[in-house]
């Protein structure tokens, strides 16, 4: 064998063994980064598990800070003739009609006993949609479940703050129809909170002001318990002002733990 045969079997060789170690280098670095990343070694495994994962979680309902049972035995012992599975029911339906009068940039479509701030509110996006001329479009909404979250008492306003798990396909849509911002195809699941305000002679309501306190008519010692019939200091009926009422005052998504995909 010549020396020219040697030198050619030698590179050949040295290429066949660069070749192999370069490919079993990589395949432990790809390996170790399935394992960082996926917890698997199959990098294939791995990134079908994440699509899993990722079609898993645009169905799973975010979940709730569910404080119902703590609360609601307290808003019962202030207001006994709350009805909960009533206010529940309306929550839902004011948050459809929210997503409905948003979409079709009509507030009309509020839907009732809500509030001067929770309308101006809600044309103030509509305005802001019509000033980029886009619309905001929501897709099969799902309301998975409500449940209180807060119950507030400060000063002279009380509100009930209710939570709900919510998905649905949310996407701007520019004047020729085509989507400027999120996805028609990608599914987000979100919370939105509906506060509730108690509000007490709805015609003496100005400016933001949304709940009035009273006084006792015999002692002026304030009421602090609206629900109340009687002033707990001194025994006097108090009568209520003209009206009592519950308005729902606000929506707002938990921007912060929306979750997008």
């Amino acid at each position: 064998m010549d020396i020219g045969t040697i030198i050619t079997i030698v590179i050949a060789s040295a290429i066949v063994i660069a070749a192999v170690s370069g490919f079993v280098i990589v395949r432990y670095k790809i390996k170790k980064f399935s394992r960082a990343v996926f917890g698997t070694d199959s990098l294939i495994e791995g990134i079908n598990g994440t699509k899993q994962n990722q079609e898993m979680m645009r169905e799973t309902p975010r979940s709730l800070h569910g404080m119902t049972s703590v609360y609601l035995p307290m808003i019962k012992k202030d207001f006994p003739e709350f009805e909960y599975e009533l206010y529940r029911s309306k929550a839902n339906s004011l948050l459809r009609s929210y997503f409905n009068a948003v979409a079709s940039k009509q507030v009309s479509l509020i839907a009732e006993e809500t509030s001067l701030t929770l309308k101006n509110n809600t044309q103030g996006i509509i305005d802001d949609l019509n000033s980029q001329n886009v619309t905001q479009n929501f897709d099969e909404i799902n309301l998975y479940d409500t449940q209180i979250a807060r119950y507030i008492k400060n000063g002279k306003t009380v509100s009930i703050v209710f939570e709900t798990a919510v998905g649905y396909y949310s996407y701007v849509t520019d004047s020729d129809g085509k989507v400027v911002f999120g996805s028609r195809e990608n599914k987000m699941q979100t919370v939105y909170e509906v506060e509730l305000v108690y509000i007490q002679d709805a015609d003496s309501i100005k400016s933001q002001v949304t709940a009035l306190g009273i006084n006792c008519p015999n002692c002026g010692a304030p009421i602090k318990n609206l629900g109340e019939k009687f002033c707990e200091y001194c025994g006097t009926g108090v009568q209520e002002i003209n009206i009592r009422a519950w308005k729902f005052d606000s929506i707002k998504e938990q921007t912060l733990q929306k979750r997008q995909f």
